[in-house]
């Protein structure tokens, strides 16, 4: 995109130079060469002109892409984060009901039993803080993703206004 621009730009100011360089070289009266030369400018400050809104456009269609890439990664991202939340709500159901078997089991042999459900629950709970952070590791990347993506489609949308007002 950027060496099609530039071509087309350099091939733009090219064309006028050498419109400009043929009428200067030109066996004309006075009158006649600024004529040519006017219209010489005329038609390149057109060209320009038409170089800018391409310019503008590809810089709005850079932007559109971006703004919908990044509700995309967020769709994406509230996505995976309710699936987090679906697995961490089945992995606490069944820690809810393995819970209730263990205390069944106690009646029987308290003491062996008891150690064991205590290690249930500890690993339940590191369960639910891995799943926690890992929740919030990945809200995190998300936000940071988004103000990359920003961050990018600014500096884009700045060059693209630099390259116009050159």
């Amino acid at each position: 995109m950027s060496k099609n621009g530039g071509f087309f730009l350099g091939a733009l100011f090219g064309a006028s130079v050498a419109g400009i360089a043929a009428l200067l070289y030109a066996p004309k009266s006075g009158k006649e060469l600024r004529r040519d030369i006017a219209v010489e400018v005329d038609q390149f400050l057109d060209s320009a002109g038409e170089y800018t809104d391409y310019a503008v456009e590809r810089g709005v269609e850079l932007y559109d892409a971006a703004y919908e890439t990044t509700e995309d990664i967020k769709v994406n991202l509230k996505d995976s984060a309710d699936q987090f939340k679906s697995q961490f709500d089945d992995i606490r159901q069944e820690a809810s009901t393995e819970w209730n078997r263990v205390k069944s089991d106690m009646n029987e042999s308290k003491d062996e039993l008891s150690k064991d459900a205590q290690k249930l629950k500890e690993d339940a709970e590191d369960l639910g803080d891995t799943i926690t952070v890992e929740a919030e590791d990945l809200a995190d990347d998300v936000s940071d993703s988004t103000q990359h993506v920003k961050a990018s489609t600014e500096d884009a949308v700045d060059t693209v206004k630099n390259e116009v007002n050159k």
